[in-house]
């Protein structure tokens, strides 16, 4: 004789496997943010538990819009399209009534009789809104033969969609941050083209060929250039066209921190190894390990640094301020200065061993007054993205700003240009095409008669008649902000260490 089952042993049974499938579920999808690994559990364990014939996920494009942007079926059928409807229309119900759905006759429910069914073999229908927070992030839905659900299926199912609306907000903004991460550094790639490098002239091309050669090779590499001349520009250029490209670039102004601030950021530091130094931190180093670090004005790193630096580039390890313990990097060393570091190294300032060691290869960037041939086409660019960022129409500039513009100095470099061009942007009408000479600053306008008047021929050479310009030019900016060396600085286009080292140069302490 069969043995009997207690009724009430099997209901508990049932329920016990019941409890275990939703734990597995629960364990499986809180140990992943892969969202369509995540989507496949949840119809798995879904179907199994119901035993539905099919399952569908719908989540939602945005809590402002009914619409759906991610539609997940499991199990293969014949009537794709009708069942993709079905689910669609459930959805649709679900947001509007917040309100789970059992159905198990949809020809006769009136909300699905103007659709076709009369072929279509899963004639039930299970369907719970997916919540967080309570913010409605899609619809699980469940399809079966007709009569194939209860409300014991359709408890279960909210208990599943319960387990899963927080685990899927994380998964998508996840994946959201993964999408947006890649579409920024395919952005900044782009960005730093090298293309992106304007100029036609003959030191350009110089530098051209050079950077052509340099760029696929690990080599170190030494800028020089005035400020302004785009020594940082260069440089994230050999990072994002070389073979380091898909690591970081860090860069940092040596100038810009006292000498013991420098080190903790290069190199980091141990937990107690200066007063406030109440936790551990890595430098720089190590955040640019597999990638680039850029050292801007290294001229400005006191002897002490700079020999720890070259210890660093000779061991490939550091040693992180107040550490025993050497760490090894692998970074890529790429310096920019506007200095002569010759001199520097002829008035004992800098150590020639780590200028041997830091210009393995010499990249020298022609200050503007000797490229002015690139002048229109640098100005032309520059205001194409100006005028896009304040949505104008301007494309160019007109005969005598053009002339204008190449006949200044540029005491600033590119960096002065980029401003002049970003002012002209920012006065000329919403609806002009051209920019008037009028809109050009004072010093570009009035250069002319600058230029002509201090020397008779013969009185002063070139660079004295352009030094004493440049001179003037710091002095009256300074005199029109009061002392200002910031806001001086950026009347200029210069960074404030340029006119700090303009100031030092011509003595106007």
């Amino acid at each position: 004789m069969p043995v009997q089952t207690d009724p009430k042993i099997e209901e508990l049974s049932q329920s016990l496997r019941e409890l275990q499938a939703l734990n597995k579920l629960a364990l499986a999808i809180s140990t992943t943010l892969d969202l369509d690994a995540i989507i496949n559990t949840i119809l798995n364990e879904a179907t199994a538990l119901t035993g539905a014939r099919q399952g569908t996920i719908l989540l939602m494009k945005n809590q402002n819009e009914q619409s759906f942007t991610t539609l997940v079926r499991k199990g293969a059928s014949e009537h794709e399209t009708v069942i993709k409807q079905i689910a669609t229309r459930a959805a649709v119900e679900i947001l509007k009534q917040r309100e789970s759905l059992l159905i198990n006759n949809l020809s006769e429910d009136a909300r699905f009789k103007t659709m076709n069914l009369s072929n279509c073999p899963l004639a039930s229908l299970l369907a719970v809104p997916i919540q967080n927070r309570g913010a409605v992030l899609g619809v699980l839905v469940l399809h079966s033969g007709a009569g194939g659900f209860s409300e014991k299926h359709l408890r279960l199912l909210n208990i599943i969609a319960s387990q899963s609306g927080q685990v899927l907000e994380n998964a998508r903004r996840f994946r959201e941050l993964e999408e947006e991460n890649l579409h920024l550094k395919k952005e900044v790639q782009g960005a730093y083209r090298f293309e992106e490098i304007i100029g036609q002239s003959a030191a350009m091309t110089k530098v051209f060929g050079l950077l052509e050669k340099v760029i696929p090779t690990d080599v170190r590499v030494l800028i020089e250039g005035e400020s302004g001349t785009g020594k940082e520009l260069v440089a994230r250029a050999i990072h994002y066209n070389g073979p380091r490209k898909s690591k970081r670039f860090v860069a940092i102004d040596c100038g810009a921190l006292p000498e013991q601030l420098l080190e903790s950021e290069l190199f980091g530091h141990v937990k107690g190894a200066f007063t406030g130094a109440s936790e551990s931190k890595k430098g720089l180093f190590q955040a640019a390990d597999g990638g680039t670090l850029f050292l801007d004005e290294i001229n400005n790193m006191s002897p002490a640094l700079q020999a720890k630096l070259l210890r660093a580039i000779q061991e490939s390890e550091i040693r992180p301020v107040g550490g025993t313990q050497p760490i090894k990097i692998d970074v890529r060393i790429i310096c920019a200065t506007s200095q002569d570091l010759s001199q520097s190294v002829k008035q004992g300032s800098f150590r020639e061993e780590l200028l041997f060691r830091l210009k393995v290869v010499t990249v020298k960037l022609p200050p503007l007054r000797e490229r002015k041939e690139d002048i229109p086409l640098l100005s032309v660019q520059f205001l194409k993205k100006s005028a896009s960022a304040m949505n104008k129409s301007l494309q160019g500039f007109s005969k005598e700003a053009l002339q204008l513009l190449q006949r200044y100095h540029w005491p600033g470099n590119v960096r002065e240009l980029v401003n002049v061009v970003e002012r002209c942007a920012a006065l000329a009408d919403a609806e002009a095409r051209m920019v008037d000479a009028t809109l050009l600053p004072d010093e570009v306008r009035g250069v002319t008669q600058i230029v002509n008047k201090p020397f008779a021929p013969g009185e002063a050479t070139l660079l004295q008649a352009v030094e004493e310009l440049e001179r003037a030019l710091v002095v009256e900016a300074l005199k029109k902000f009061g002392g200002n060396r910031t806001k001086a600085a950026e009347s200029l286009g210069l960074s404030r260490r340029g006119l700090l080292n303009k100031i030092e140069r011509y003595s106007l302490e």
